[in-house]
């Protein structure tokens, strides 16, 4: 595989990013990620398209004696499509789900958590020996308190095209939302 441009998707818009006050807590992380394309009778020609989402699956608030956090469980879901150098260059495409866990102080604000929101600012691509790709990203997290629900954007009903069209039908990201909170309880948010 020689050097060539490939395609990024799932980066999220500037408009989609929620509107967060100074000192609003808040949390980004970089992760570099090597996975294999897992085809052994396949040879890669070359990789077309990388699409990353970042879907939050469940938090939970603890306390702890710096404060309350919330301890946030999501998953990265990656795309690839990549042409096989024989069968024709057909175009495959495999998933990969990595988990991740990030956690966001919140030290002893009294407010109600309301949602969650996830942005993917970044995503670089780098393509290894063998079956192999770097896939970094760069992911921000914050929560949305009942007093300022209007600062995210793009509630979930609002995502989903975008998200659909960016991630050729992947799991939308954006503001997720939360029934009820009490302190320790996970809440489950996976949308079908």
């Amino acid at each position: 595989m020689g050097n060539y441009p490939i395609e990024i998707s799932g980066i999220t818009p500037i408009s989609h990013f929620p509107k967060c006050p100074a000192h609003h807590p808040c949390t980004e992380f970089c992760e570099t990620d090597k996975v294999r394309i897992p085809y052994k009778k396949i040879n890669m020609e070359k990789i077309r398209q990388v699409c990353l989402n970042a879907h939050i699956n469940s938090f939970k608030i603890i306390c702890t004696p710096a404060g309350k956090k919330i301890v946030i469980d999501g998953e990265k879901q990656i795309k690839v499509y990549f042409v096989s150098d024989n069968h024709g260059h057909a175009t495959y495409c495999v998933d990969f789900n990595i988990p991740f866990c990030t956690f966001i102080l919140l030290h002893n604000m009294q407010d109600e958590v309301v949602q969650i929101c996830s942005v993917v600012e970044d995503v670089s691509v780098k393509c290894m020996e063998g079956r192999f790709l770097s896939v970094t990203s760069i992911i921000f997290v914050c929560p949305v308190f009942k007093k300022d629900d209007h600062l995210c954007p793009c509630p979930p009903e609002q995502t989903i095209p975008y998200q659909l069209q960016a991630n050729y039908g992947m799991t939308p990201l954006g503001c997720h939302d939360k029934q009820q909170c009490s302190c320790h309880i996970p809440h489950d948010l996976h949308h079908s």
